[in-house]
């Protein structure tokens, strides 16, 4: 991988659903909980998962997960990992452990702007034009009859993005739009964090495409459709 990785909670106590967790360091340890002598990098409030679950190096730009022969296992992809044995992670990955209560998935992420690879994957059938109905009251948006909801951030993000739709929305803009009580002290992590989630929770629908450390632009995945705000 040329570009650095980072996992994406998709489930798992302490952390919400979009939460980053980049890896910065040769060596990651993750965790249930500390010991005596044991201070691991990441810890899950799980029962499930042991006091020495699973380890993530890097070497020669390429990442590799070990399971450190834990009581329930760590899964990549489904497949159960053999204890102290080292495999290859790629990015769209995905990782779980705690029975199945705690699920990670891997994304690229650059050292510049912290973007976030393809979340869409397999073909996507061609859309029929159709309208695109915005409630900003129930935080929400109606297409095809099925109904995408938001919290109050995805939505305001979501709702802006709409209104520039095929249009460049560079990340100061978003951040006046999204976070107008704290426009100096936004993140890249919390950018990209509500853009993941808003990808996941609308794709096949809509695509957000992150220009390389200036901002966005969202368009619809097939033919064109009218928008009802």
């Amino acid at each position: 991988m040329k570009d650095s990785i980072c996992l994406i909670v998709e489930q798992g106590a302490p952390f919400k659903e979009g939460d980053f967790i980049p890896l910065k360091r040769n060596s990651m340890m993750i965790a249930g909980r500390k010991g005596t002598n044991w201070n691991p990098d990441l810890c899950f409030n799980n029962l499930f998962v042991s006091r020495k679950q699973f380890a993530i190096y890097q070497k020669n730009h390429q990442y590799y997960i070990k399971d450190l022969n834990s009581k329930h296992g760590t899964f990549l992809n489904q497949k159960r990992l053999k204890a102290n044995e080292v495999t290859l992670l790629n990015v769209s990955d995905e990782i779980s452990l705690g029975n199945d209560l705690i699920r990670l998935s891997v994304a690229s992420i650059s050292d510049e702007t912290s973007d976030i690879g393809p979340l869409i994957h397999g073909v996507v059938e061609r859309l029929t034009k159709q309208e695109l109905y915005i409630d900003s009251i129930k935080r929400e948006f109606n297409w095809q009859g099925e109904t995408f909801k938001f919290s109050d951030k995805e939505f305001k993000c979501i709702e802006f993005l709409l209104q520039k739709k095929d249009q460049f929305v560079s990340k100061e803009e978003l951040i006046q739009c999204v976070w107008p009580e704290r426009i100096m002290d936004v993140s890249n992590e919390e950018i990209n964090s509500i853009i993941y989630r808003i990808r996941k929770k609308t794709q096949n629908v809509v695509g957000i495409e992150n220009i390389r450390g200036k901002g966005f632009i969202l368009s619809f995945i097939g033919e064109k459709m009218s928008i009802s705000l």
